[in-house]
């Protein structure tokens, strides 16, 4: 890589560039700064392997002939690496010899309903107040409770007849004192319950037990033990040199320099010959194997870049790179020109601030 981009070449590119060719050889006279800073771009992506063993249950009779089975050790069992580690994968087995069907445990696949504790049906909620009495004086005689109320006197015939227009009540049975529309109840008549003060259990239908949801009401479970061998990518990436050039020179280079590249599959592939010494010794150090690494795919890409600083033009720094069509000349700032512009900005701006605190 070292020879692939000469500084000769870079010179009289750069004096192509500023319109004097053929004058390459003077730049380097007259004490151009060179700096070679090749660039390389290493994208890792590896497949990092898992195994994990675990209890499983399913309700009833289930069937598990369509996994593949281990036997032993689940670590020692193989399992084939992903052909694309950029992909997750898990793969689920089964213990040989582990799985089991058994009883569940439960009547018959029933259990005892747990919203009305096997009774079958629930306490009706009061209904509303009758709209006539408003639940405060259902019956003179017992305010429908079915007893005689304490602080009613005990003989008086004009008390017993109580007031026009009430009837028999239902709870106390006494004649002509309850509320002629509830009748003593003091509320309307429940309709869900048609006033027996109960009603059917929404959940089991009366039929005081519900489905067995563990076994699905089959009254069998089938257990076993589950090997799963999981497969996640991991992902790494590396750009030199460091400190990088400009962002400018970074897009142009990712835009138009006639990268070289490679794929490595395996650990065991060797580096391009064609990397720097210093991008090979970097790369070698990031492609190191890691714990629970079954598979990796490696991009890498390397561009020879060339800074060069010519006397002539302060102002600049010129990069040097191939190409599609050869190579490619970016003139950028140099840090004294940056400097400059940048006090020049700082004073107009001072300057501004002065005379909007006069005006």
């Amino acid at each position: 890589m070292a020879e692939s981009l000469s500084e000769d070449d870079a010179l009289e590119a750069i004096a192509r560039h500023i319109g004097r060719p053929g004058q390459g050889p003077q730049l380097r006279r007259t004490g151009a700064d060179i700096t070679r800073l090749p660039m390389l771009d290493l994208r890792v992506v590896r497949s990092v392997e898992t195994r994990t063993t675990r209890p499983e249950t399913r309700p009833g009779r289930y069937d598990v002939s369509g996994l593949p089975t281990y036997e032993g050790k689940l670590r020692d069992h193989p399992v084939e690496p992903p052909r694309n580690p950029a992909r997750p994968r898990r793969v689920e087995l089964v213990l040989s010899g582990s799985v089991r069907t058994v009883d569940c445990g439960c009547d018959e696949g029933r259990q005892p309903c747990s919203r009305c504790r096997a009774k079958g049906k629930l306490v009706c909620e009061i209904g509303p107040s009758c709209p006539a009495c408003k639940g405060v004086e259902p019956c003179t005689w017992c305010d429908g409770t079915g007893e005689r109320r304490k602080d009613r006197a005990t003989a008086g015939p004009a008390r017993e007849k109580g007031p026009s227009g009430r009837t028999t009540c239902l709870k106390c049975r006494k004649p002509r004192t309850a509320c002629p529309q509830c009748r003593g109840r003091g509320t309307e008549q429940c309709r869900s319950c048609d006033d027996t003060g109960f009603r059917v259990c929404p959940v089991c239908a009366g039929e005081r037990s519900t489905r067995h949801a563990p076994c699905e009401g089959t009254g069998l479970i089938t257990r076993w033990t589950a090997g799963s061998v999981g497969h996640a990518p991991e992902r790494s990436a590396a750009r030199l040199p460091d400190p990088a050039p400009p962002l400018r020179v970074r897009q142009q280079a990712g835009r138009s320099g006639a990268w070289e590249r490679a794929t490595l599959t395996s650990a065991d592939e060797p580096l391009p010959d064609a990397l720097d010494p210093a991008h090979a010794k970097a790369a070698a150090s990031a492609l190191e194997l890691r714990p629970g690494e079954v598979a990796r795919r490696v991009d890498i890409g390397w561009l020879p870049l060339i800074s060069v600083a010519v006397p002539d033009d302060p102002d600049h720094v010129f990069y040097v790179f191939p190409g599609s069509g050869g190579l490619e000349v970016l003139p950028v700032w140099s840090r004294r020109r940056s400097l400059r512009v940048a006090a020049v900005v700082a004073g107009v701006v001072v300057i501004l601030l002065l005379v909007a605190a006069l005006v």
